[in-house]
């Protein structure tokens, strides 16, 4: 559905989560003042960030732009799944730590350039309409475009036991510290202590897909209804978009809008296999990845594409969505199913463009639509 233009933003509301880098939200601020038209809203905490998000939902407004990191972005999406708007479009800001769905939709790293950005995208209606995941347990049901089970889990859980107070440990995402290095030393922690030996065994059931693996010379597809998988994968990594955060490509040949999840299985088996292949597992080689592990004779990075997931373990675990941790609670399962082309996200014309690769031609310094 075409929407109308809007001016410079001024049917777009920018809600700031403060809490993050405040020097640049007083930049960012500047900028929207004297660039745009738009609405700002400043939040206090998460709470409010997503009854501001719900408000949207039902009001006027066209698009809203969030400044905040993934958790920022993972709590807007959930609170937009309360009330799906209709027309409406969501756009993020770099404000975070890892900014991973910032990366995964290419938004530029200079404020004023993200904000000229997001002027001519919505002006010009720039928007895409993307998958997003529905993860169920027995308590709960959440959103998000990326879901981990295994190692990465462990990370964020560690970091949580570092950083939160024993009396907030059932709210540990909502105040546990931020920072790049609070991650690098939860996963060191992680790296020294691992024993790959009590890895314990996850049983996934995939619906409606096919085996896809991306090899070093060949690639190889095999298409099923049902297929039930056993595996002792120290990471299983399910995703609409590519990156995790700090440019780490863990799903790198998602679509966001085609309808499939991706799933990754990572079965290293040693230390070795981890430290030699590091850099080319944080690129998302995972063909470079599988040649050497072929060689070894060791199982090879896994993936997937497919409609719905059901992960099964003997004893309730932890997991995460898009960055945020969570848990199982008394059962011991999550169900993870597509929801296709759901929610509008507001992307620059470079991104916009490889979807519309015959929509728009160039006239000099115009767009101009082609018939």
């Amino acid at each position: 559905m075409k929407r109308k233009q809007t001016g410079t933003l001024k049917s777009c509301t920018f809600l700031i989560n403060p809490t993050r880098h405040p020097s640049s939200v007083r930049v960012l601020k500047k900028i929207l003042k004297k660039r745009t038209s738009a609405e700002l809203i400043e939040t206090g905490s998460r709470k409010e960030l997503s009854n501001e998000v719900v408000k949207f939902c039902k009001g006027p407004r066209e698009n809203i732009v969030i400044w905040g990191g993934d958790g920022t972005v993972h709590d807007a999406i959930n609170a937009m799944m309360i009330h799906p708007p209709q027309g409406k479009a969501l756009g993020f800001l770099r404000g975070g730590t890892g900014n991973g769905i910032q990366d995964s939709y290419e938004i530029p790293w200079r404020i004023s350039r993200q904000i000229e950005t997001y002027i001519k995208s919505a002006e010009n209606n720039f928007y895409e309409a993307v998958d997003l995941l529905k993860i169920e347990t027995a308590q709960k049901t959440l959103y998000g475009q990326l879901v981990g089970v295994g190692v990465d889990a462990d990370i964020l859980r560690i970091r949580s036991d570092q950083f939160v107070s024993a009396a907030a440990t059932t709210k540990a995402t909502a105040t546990t510290a931020a920072g790049i290095r609070f991650y690098l030393g939860a996963g060191l922690k992680v790296l020294r202590t691992f024993d790959f030996k009590t890895v314990e065994n996850k049983t996934l059931t995939f619906t409606n897909g096919k085996y896809a693996l991306k090899g070093g010379k060949i690639n190889a597809e095999f298409p099923f209804k049902s297929l039930v998988r056993n595996t002792k994968s120290t990471l299983v990594e399910i995703g609409t978009r590519p990156y995790y955060g700090k440019r780490f490509k863990i799903c790198p040949d998602v679509v966001c809008n085609d309808g499939k999840m991706d799933a990754y299985l990572f079965q290293f088996t040693n230390h070795f296999s981890v430290l030699r292949n590091i850099l080319s597992i944080w690129n998302g080689w995972h063909d470079r990845v599988n040649r050497h592990l072929v060689k070894a004779g060791y199982p090879l990075i896994e993936r997937y594409e497919v409609e719905s997931t059901v992960i099964r373990m003997k004893k309730s675990f932890s997991f995460h969505v898009d960055g945020e941790l969570y848990h199982t609670g008394s059962d011991a399962e999550i169900r993870i199913s597509i929801m296709p082309q759901v929610v509008n996200f507001l992307v620059p014309e470079h991104f916009y463009r490889k979807f519309h690769p015959f929509f728009f031609e160039e006239a000099g310094s115009s767009l101009t639509k082609l018939e």
